[in-house]
C-alpha cells in the first residue's frame, strides 16, 4: 500500500531527525556547575540592600529556607519574592554571613551567587555537610 509505506518513510525520517537534534542539543549543553550541590533544608535570613539615586538605602530582611547550597551559590526559598536583582547577605545560622547576588529569581524562589571565592565557602560547608 502506497500510503502506509509513505507514512512509514514519514516516521522514518522524523525519527532520524529527532536523533539528530537530540545529538545536537547534548553537544551544545555543557555542565557549569563546578562544585556539588547539596540539598538541605536550612533555616536562613536574607539582608536585601536597596540603594537609590538620592544615597539613601534600604535594608529589608526576609526569612527562608535554603533548598540547596554549593561553593558558588545556594537555591532559597523566600516568604516573600525579590523581584530585582540586588545585593545581598545569606545569613545561615549553621554556616555564618555570605554577602551574594541575585541570579534569577522565580515566584518565592531566588538563586544566589556567592561574592566570596568558592574555596572559601568550601571550608564552611565542610563543617557541616562532610560530602560537600
Amino acid at each position: 500500500m502506497i500510503i502506509g509505506k509513505d507514512i512509514q518513510e514519514m516516521l522514518n525520517e522524523l525519527d532520524v531527525q529527532r536523533a539528530s537534534d537530540q545529538n545536537k542539543n547534548s553537544e551544545t549543553y555543557v555542565e557549569n556547575r563546578h562544585f556539588r550541590r547539596s540539598r538541605v533544608v536550612w533555616e536562613a535570613k536574607v539582608k536585601v540592600y536597596f540603594n537609590d539615586v538620592t544615597l539613601k538605602s534600604d535594608v529589608r530582611e526576609i526569612s527562608g529556607v535554603v533548598r540547596d547550597i554549593s561553593a558558588n551559590g545556594a537555591r532559597v526559598e523566600l516568604e516573600r519574592p525579590i523581584l530585582e536583582k540586588v545585593g545581598l547577605e545569606l545569613i545561615i545560622p549553621k554556616l555564618g554571613i555570605f554577602p551574594c547576588e541575585t541570579v534569577w529569581s522565580k515566584d518565592s524562589q531566588v538563586g544566589i551567587r556567592f561574592n566570596e571565592k568558592p574555596d572559601v565557602v568550601f571550608k564552611h560547608l565542610v563543617k557541616v555537610l562532610p560530602n560537600a
